[in-house]
């Protein structure tokens, strides 16, 4: 194995997997089309698709991904940096031109089609192989599955946040700070590892909360007032911007209580932090 690794399995994610051949490695023919590892990779995941697909044919669809997995290869940039950190910007990379192209496909939005071989492909094909010396297999693994999990789940969710927020706030400044605030929180919320929706949704909204309040010095009600949060995770609910794991499940508790919690909190300790200590100087002095 040239490279330290071998293929993700594919036995737990897709009936589309096939066993890559390590010995293999990309190379552009004279057209600048993909060859290799990544080629197989490309025809075998293009093939599952084809039956969902009804804008392109098969071999456009494999021109496409083709376009999509050596574009995010060519401006990667090695030195000084580390392992996860390339496997995550590629994966970045390749997802957001998967959903720039094919963001329109619904069975892109269900999770019905799985680029997991096509990432690990493109991976060991475009790192250099230095950079795979002494990593052991599961660690290789785990590490194309968290990026790739990672970096759909964030593309798939980026349309449905542009979307929702104009329809909340105006102004570039407001909707800015709204749009990273929701983002992070969210972030936060997947980076909890919450199975659950109900749970994950409050992490989620207080999340937010707190995000606002920051930037607001403990003032979100300055940003986004209550009502418009609740709508505005209403209408991300409603689009399904949660995790394709959770999607589906029923909330226990209302989006208004959970908003109206979360500013009660932070507009509590907003209140205690900034205000309280305040007028007890002042009496002091008095």
């Amino acid at each position: 194995q040239p490279n330290g690794v071998g293929p993700c399995p594919s036995s737990s994610r897709a009936p589309m997997a096939i066993q890559l051949d390590d010995a293999s490695s990309q190379h552009l023919d004279g057209d600048g089309k993909v060859q290799g590892t990544l080629l197989e990779a490309i025809q075998e995941v293009a093939a599952a698709i084809a039956p969902l697909e009804t804008a392109w044919d098969v071999a456009r669809l494999e021109k496409k991904l083709q376009e999509y997995f050596h574009k995010a290869g060519r401006h990667l940039e090695f030195r000084g940096r580390s392992l996860p950190l390339l496997v995550n910007e590629y994966a970045d990379s390749v997802m957001a031109s998967i959903f720039t192209g094919l963001g329109d496909r619904e069975w892109l939005y269900n999770g019905q089609a799985d680029f997991l071989l096509c990432l690990d492909a493109g991976v060991r094909d475009n790192l250099p192989a230095y950079m795979m010396r002494g990593v052991r297999q599961p660690d290789f693994e785990q590490l194309v599955l968290a990026a790739y999990d990672r970096a759909f789940d964030e593309q798939r969710f980026y349309p449905l946040l542009c979307e929702a927020v104009p329809q909340i706030t105006s102004g570039p400044k407001m909707k800015k700070k709204v749009w990273h605030a929701v983002d992070a929180g969210r972030k936060d919320a997947v980076a909890s590892g919450i199975a659950e929706a109900d749970e994950f949704v409050s992490q989620w909204i207080h999340s937010t909360v707190a995000h606002l309040a920051t930037v607001t010095q403990g003032s979100p009600d300055d940003c986004l007032s209550r009502e418009l949060c609740a709508k505005l995770f209403a209408l991300l609910l409603e689009g399904r911007a949660l995790p394709l794991a959770l999607g589906g499940a029923t909330l226990q508790h209302p989006v208004e209580e959970i908003v109206s919690d979360a500013y009660a909190e932070h507009t509590v300790w907003h209140t205690w932090a900034c205000g309280a200590p305040a007028k007890r100087m002042r009496s002091g002095a008095g």
